[in-house]
């Protein structure tokens, strides 16, 4: 089998790994240099592709397989999702939801050793709503911090809460690139199906409201043991309280995506209630979505596509990158590598797709995103090979994804939080260090996650083609 596969498209198994093996580490090179960007990443996977396209042996069942997985249900249905909760969450921002939140948080005249709990869920609230952990600690910097550092509370403190709060919306949010990368990519055993965005959801819940109860536990108890400082609110608070309403569209959403409804008939119920709340309590108007200037097209919804669509081409060059490692017979090579040491264990299986999704994010720690898409092929094809199902597979690959990127010095999220810090004009002096164990949240859903391939369920055998785990 394998050796026919290796002459469709042209490479031994080894030489197929060169484009991927490329790309990776390029990519491992600037996370650690924090020159990570997405239209950087897209030409390395290019001149990656045409590097093997160079080398193969058979050019014609080379570019069959790339064309073929760069159009696979794959990286389509995950394209099609990502654009459209680009326009989603951009119409929720202009809807002002930050506001919203900030105007809760400071009206519930929080203690300093209670505002750190209030940070993280809000700071949660807003990430689930928008699917976004970027857009959440950009966000939560620039507002919920300064406001945490006027009430006295802990600088490296509200900075972890931020960063756990970015972390449980994108490892639950059914709108957060996460979801939709662990589900679309694990397929069921038959493989004319992959998972559904609802049930892998459903499925890691227990997890998550694990982690996160601990977490609030843990903010609290260190917010009681830490010295207060002076509480003084500053003016520049907004005094808007409207943005909360656009809460409602994500409550929506999930129940809908709870319920098995289509993922994205949820998303545009949840679009079209947005619209419909902020043009009525006056957030925004039409033209803030879509506005015609001569021959510029501007507003919420265009720069909601735009801000998406190079992580969309992204995605479809790392899966046809992994599509040459599938067809050449290297990923039969590495499954039957770690069989050998599995043995055939259910548990040593999900021990090792756990311990490779953990690698992954410590080495390509910039993105988590990348790191996603980078490992899912392996981890669909050794949970395939041992059984387990597509719930559990997207479980333990969404939620170990969400751990080392928001605590490591060098991971995207914690840069992106330091960049916020010093805009806010908060005048803390906070170093990447200083944080490294106060995102209680990622630490917490590591041990749970870690925790949870030990536990088996009355759906342990059965097999991947049922609908339960």
């Amino acid at each position: 089998m394998n050796n026919n596969n290796t002459t469709e498209v042209g490479l031994s198994p080894l030489a197929a790994v060169l484009p991927f093996a490329l790309f990776v580490g390029a990519t491992i090179i600037l996370s650690f240099f924090n020159s990570i960007n997405v239209n950087l990443l897209v030409v390395i996977g290019i001149v990656a592709i045409m590097i093997g396209g160079i080398i193969t042996k058979n050019s014609k069942g080379y570019w069959a397989t790339i064309f073929e997985y760069f159009g696979s249900k794959t990286a389509m249905t995950a394209t099609l999702l990502w654009l459209i909760v680009g326009v989603y969450g951009n119409i929720l921002k202009e809807g002002h939801i930050v506001e919203g939140l900030v105007w809760a948080s400071t009206r519930l005249e929080t203690l300093n050793e209670t505002f750190t709990v209030v940070t993280f869920l809000f700071s949660g609230l807003f990430a689930i709503s928008t699917g976004s952990g970027f857009g959440t600690i950009s966000a939560m910097s620039l507002t919920l911090f300064p406001a945490g550092i006027a009430v006295g509370a802990d600088p490296a403190l509200l900075g972890g809460a931020i960063l756990s709060g970015a972390a449980l919306g994108d490892s639950i949010a059914p709108v957060s690139d996460t979801a939709v990368i662990a589900a679309t990519t694990q397929e069921f055993e038959d493989g004319g199906r992959t998972a559904d965005i609802g049930g892998t959801i459903r499925h890691r819940l227990p997890i998550v409201l694990t982690a996160s109860l601990l977490t609030c536990i843990f903010f609290f108890v260190a917010g009681r043991l830490l010295p207060q400082s002076p509480a003084s609110l500053p003016s520049t608070i907004s005094d808007n309280w409207f943005g909360l309403t656009m809460i409602l569209p994500t409550l929506v959403v999930i129940a809908l995506s709870f319920l098995h409804v289509n993922i994205f008939v949820s998303l545009f119920s949840g679009i079209v209630l947005a619209v419909l709340i902020g043009t009525t309590m006056g957030l925004f108007g039409l033209s803030d979505l879509v506005c015609l200037e001569g021959n510029n097209v501007s507003g919420a919804v265009v720069d909601g596509i735009a801000g998406m669509a190079n992580i969309c081409i992204l995605l479809m060059v790392v899966v046809s990158l992994s599509g040459l490692i599938i067809r050449s017979g290297c990923m039969n090579s590495i499954l039957s590598f770690m069989n050998r040491h599995i043995r055939h264990s259910t548990i040593l299986a999900e021990l090792s797709i756990f311990s490779m999704t953990a690698v992954s994010g410590i080495l390509i720690a910039a993105v988590n995103t990348i790191a996603n898409i980078c490992i899912a092929p392996f981890v669909n094809s050794i949970g395939k090979q041992h059984q387990i199902h597509p719930y559990r597979r997207s479980t333990i690959l969404a939620t170990v994804i969400c751990t080392f990127p928001f605590v490591l010095p060098y991971g995207g999220c914690m840069l992106l939080l330091l960049k916020g810090i010093e805009a806010s004009g908060s005048n803390v002096s906070l170093q990447a260090t200083d944080m490294f164990l106060t995102p209680f949240y990622p630490w917490l859903l590591l041990i749970c996650s870690f925790a949870a391939c030990f536990i088996r369920n009355r759906h342990n055998n059965e097999t991947t083609d049922k609908t339960n785990p």
